[in-house]
């Protein structure tokens, strides 16, 4: 071996033998775990209802910004489950029920590190005032085979004694499996009078109190549920369809009617 060879070799040990890790300049990947000023991923929501707040709209839109750390996000809304990992900043929720509701956000880094815990807000829904008739859920998921389950649902009713009301769907959506009374018969008490019509798609239905010892309700109860299967013809020309509450009647015992202030069908969405 020459003996510049040499002088190089013991030159590059001497060097190298010097050298500690932390005379090696820091990592400044802000997205490293390992660098002293990394952040952890996180998410503020910066607009939607407030914590607790009660709004009167089935519909709401929530607004998100994360830290430096954060280039993708997820969201569920009572714990339906958690989206895809998507750098969307916004999101609208339609149909939305009466009642408490609960949206949960995470953040992610582009590493792959995630939020430790989500973000989460609650918040209610009182959009329906006043006397009303509503099919519950008001929107719902599902697939080709599905059972489809909907409560007929009325609120702050007083003095009732017979009803009436007509469901309306599309027969190449749906299938109806089953119509199955609600508990206005037992608030009615007694042996009620019902009358159901089916054809292939709609259902009627009368009912009316006799032999109790009051003969009316007033409140909020359920009127029927009804059940229904997803054909597979429901994709073929639209994602979503109505099912209509229709012809709704409510009657006191001196056949009297009454006033409904809202009436809302429902909505079947593709999953």
């Amino acid at each position: 071996m020459s003996a510049w060879k040499v002088i190089t070799l013991v030159a590059l040990v001497l060097i190298l033998g010097c050298s500690t890790l932390e005379e090696l300049p820091p990592r400044d990947n802000p997205f490293d775990p390992g660098n002293p000023d990394y952040m952890s991923p996180s998410v503020e929501i910066i607009n939607g209802p407030g914590e607790n707040q009660i709004v009167e709209v089935t519909t709401v839109t929530f607004e998100w910004q994360g830290n430096e750390s954060a280039t993708e996000y997820c969201f569920q809304l009572d714990g339906s489950g958690w989206s895809t990992w998507s750098e969307n900043t916004t999101e609208v929720f339609d149909y939305l029920d009466e009642g408490d509701h609960l949206f949960e956000l995470q953040a992610r880094s582009v590493n792959g590190d995630e939020q430790d815990v989500p973000t989460s807000l609650s918040f209610g829904v009182n959009a329906v005032a006043g006397l009303s008739v509503v099919l519950f859920p008001y929107a719902q998921p599902g697939s080709v085979g599905d059972t489809l389950v909907y409560q007929i649902i009325v609120g702050d009713v007083v003095d009732l004694a017979a009803i009436e009301y007509e469901i309306i769907f599309d027969a190449e959506f749906f299938e109806m499996i089953d119509v199955i009374y609600g508990s206005i018969l037992d608030e009615w008490g007694g042996t009620p009078l019902v009358i159901t019509e089916m054809t292939d798609s709609s259902v009627s239905m009368s009912m009316v109190s006799v032999e109790s010892d009051t003969n009316t309700f007033s409140g909020s109860t359920s009127i029927a549920t009804l059940l229904f299967r997803v054909l597979p013809e429901a994709f073929m020309n639209s994602s979503s369809t109505v099912i209509d509450l229709n012809k709704v009647v409510f009657l006191t015992p001196a056949h009297d009617p009454i006033e409904i202030d809202i009436i809302r069908s429902g909505v079947f969405y593709e999953d």
